[in-house]
């Protein structure tokens, strides 16, 4: 996944939802910073995460759950 894939509002929905798409941004950019596993970010924007146990790997489900919840949010402020 990358960095825009999840963590980022498309600029589209930013022109479109103004605030709402602000604040939208802030709880991604809070949700995978809350993250508490080690990450490497790409050039390419690409995330690698580095789960050292079971409990990692599903805190970064959660937080891509919860990334896809905001995006979904938003798409229906839309509507």
């Amino acid at each position: 996944m990358t960095v825009d894939d999840v963590w980022r509002v498309p600029p589209a929905m930013v022109r479109r939802a103004g605030r709402a798409a602000l604040d939208a941004q802030w709880t991604l950019t809070a949700i995978l910073e809350r993250i508490e596993v080690p990450v490497v970010v790409g050039e390419d924007g690409r995330l690698t995460f580095f789960p050292h146990d079971a409990a990692d790997v599903t805190a970064i489900r959660e937080a891509q759950l919860a990334a896809r919840t905001v995006h979904a949010h938003l798409a229906g402020v839309l509507r």
